[in-house]
């Protein structure tokens, strides 16, 4: 159709033909995958664009020029990063812009590089934004995971380092420099190292409750002016038996001393407690456990097992020995001068003469027919004996 002057005139194209739906295009390459980081030296950066298979990969880096200023660069060329092979190497390289910082209150982004962050806090939250699962804090524990505040989180970091946790599970070889602290604990083995960090001894727990040492024990030195001490209910040795000293007390007559710390040092004085046999005479019990500890504590405890009489005055002493059942012990009368101690056994006394040696024995659960019940030294047996002179 044409117009002339104000005459419209139709005419018929010729040759037209319909038009139809074209065929379907093929399918478009899917994008790389952007990776952002800041330009670091010896790392791989990609620049998959021309790859038509597999994941491919384009490689964006920051690179900061100034206080508050960075610029962005494209990787043109896949590549290894070097001093030789800096940002500014346009065959590697394409700057994309300079970057400023953006001053707001909340951030919202997919992906985000914090080349620094100042705040007084940031909180991490939970799936339902909601629940604060950790922060970070410009405080004494800048550091915390599982709940809202510091104060109530079961995992902490002070600023000074020391980790606070309500639980931990350590797996794989672990190191501890300075001093362990623990409440309680449990272990399958605890290996003694020497300074190459080998094992050359150990302690291991079995599951039936007994403890198992590697190695030599050592339990020396001393503590308030004395040795150290092992306590124990039971002892069962199966090997050598031996010591040094005895635990011995000294008799003075009516009172005595307890050698607690050694026969070297000064002994604990103790009282002796009195009584009155049926013949009316005065007799004295010489305790042989823990001698008189209500009188002075030092001595709880202590297994007395040689008994020395040193009486200087020409005047008889009789004595109760208080034993536990098969307790045995040595008497010894240390002065040659006098005939003067005497030793209740059964009802009777045993004259302990000047210089002599005797082994006693408690047996009274174990003998035959039972010594009567209100005997002196009731269950008391004397062994073998010596009578030493050197006066």
């Amino acid at each position: 159709m044409e117009a002339q002057g104000h005459i419209l005139i139709r005419r018929k194209a010729k040759n037209g033909i319909d038009g139809t739906n074209g065929e379907p295009g093929k399918n478009g390459l899917q994008g790389c995958i952007l990776r952002q980081s800041e330009w670091a030296k010896g790392i791989e950066y990609r620049n998959d664009e021309a790859l038509t298979s597999g994941t491919r990969y384009l490689d964006i880096v920051i690179v900061t020029t100034g206080a508050n200023t960075f610029n962005a660069y494209k990787c043109l060329k896949t590549h290894t990063s070097s001093d030789s092979i800096p940002v500014t190497n346009t065959t590697y390289w394409q700057k994309f812009n300079s970057l400023v910082p953006v001053y707001t209150p909340l951030i919202m982004a997919q992906n985000a590089i914090l080349r620094f962050m100042q705040g007084n806090q940031l909180l991490i939250m939970k799936g339902d934004n909601k629940t604060v699962a950790a922060g970070l804090v410009g405080g004494d524990y800048p550091l915390w995971v599982g709940a809202t505040t510091p104060t109530d989180a079961p995992y902490k970091v002070s600023i000074a380092g020391k980790l606070y946790a309500a639980g931990a599970v350590i797996s794989g070889d672990s190191t501890f420099e300075g001093t362990l602290k623990g409440v309680s604990g449990s272990f399958t083995r605890l290996n003694c190292v020497n300074a190459a960090g080998d094992a050359v001894g150990g302690i291991s727990f079995g599951s039936d409750g007994r403890m198992w040492f590697d190695g030599d024990m050592y339990h020396q030195g001393t503590k308030d002016n004395r040795s150290l001490r092992f306590y124990t209910s039971d002892l069962w040795c199966r090997g050598v038996f031996g010591a040094r000293e005895r635990s011995i007390m000294v008799v003075y007559g009516s009172y005595a001393y307890v050698y607690t710390k050694g026969a070297d040092k000064t002994g604990t004085y103790i009282p002796l407690t009195s009584g009155t046999s049926s013949a009316n005479e005065t007799y004295y019990t010489v305790p042989c456990y823990s001698p008189r500890y209500d009188y002075n504590g030092e001595t709880s405890g202590f297994p007395v097992d040689t008994v020395i009489f040193r009486i200087t005055l020409n005047v008889t002493y009789r004595y109760l020995l208080s034993l536990a059942v098969t307790q045995r012990i040595f008497v010894v009368n240390a002065n040659d001068n006098y005939n003067n101690v005497q030793i209740y056994a059964n009802g009777t006394k045993q004259t302990l003469n000047g210089g002599s040696m005797h082994h006693c024995m408690q047996l009274v659960d174990f003998m035959y027919p039972s010594p009567n019940s209100d005997w002196l030294g009731r269950g008391l047996m004397f062994g073998a004996s010596n009578d030493n002179d050197w006066k």
